[in-house]
């Protein structure tokens, strides 16, 4: 866990996009394959929920990185808007 501490605040990246992004293509595969194929998933059933448990963990492990650093939006307001408690006046 360490390394990934490491690498995590690099430009800013947000992983949780990148893990999230991952997680909606495959949902979308599996669903197109599950429509289109009768026998899916068929005997591939196992490696179908180890990707899919996989990408649930990382999109968890991204998202909790990402708050440990603060990566995304979290800057806060503008010092000059009412909301940043600051006495314009």
């Amino acid at each position: 866990m360490g390394q990934l501490q490491t690498i995590a605040p690099i430009a800013g990246i947000d992983y949780f996009f990148i893990t999230g992004s991952l997680a909606v293509v495959w949902a979308i595969v599996i669903t197109v394959l599950g429509l289109t194929r009768k026998d899916f998933p068929g005997k591939a059933l196992p490696a179908v929920m180890v990707v899919s448990v996989v990408l649930f963990l990382a999109g968890i492990i991204g998202a909790a990185v990402g708050a440990k650093f603060k990566a995304g939006e979290r800057s806060g307001p503008p010092e000059s808007t009412p909301v940043s408690g600051q006495n314009n006046g």
